[in-house]
């Protein structure tokens, strides 16, 4: 990615690939929420633990903020706005004392 507007351009592609997969372009069903997390992850993630399915169901309704059963373009905004700040705390927090980025 080479400029903001192109990491936009993916979030919303991102989006509307798994939406619109079983019908309703406009949102994720559950199915759908799953296959886009399981796809983005990374395959050498740590992340994955015993309770992943319970996890992955907790998030879905904590995202879930109309109750519809399914998540909207604006409620997967807000999630990728969450990770993004527990990304950039842990940035933050693996840079502690460093004199400049450390990569």
């Amino acid at each position: 990615l080479t400029c903001p507007k192109d990491a936009l351009a993916v979030m919303v592609d991102i989006f509307h690939e798994y939406a619109s997969k079983d019908g309703n372009a406009h949102s994720l069903n559950k199915g759908e929420f799953k296959e886009m997390i399981n796809a983005q992850e990374d395959p050498g993630s740590k992340l994955r633990s015993p309770n992943y399915k319970e996890g992955i169901q907790k998030l879905m309704i904590d995202l879930d903020s109309d109750k519809s059963g399914e998540i909207d373009f604006s409620e997967y905004m807000t999630f990728l706005a969450s990770l993004a700040v527990v990304c950039n705390e842990y940035l933050l927090e693996s840079m502690k004392g460093c004199q400049k980025p450390c990569k």
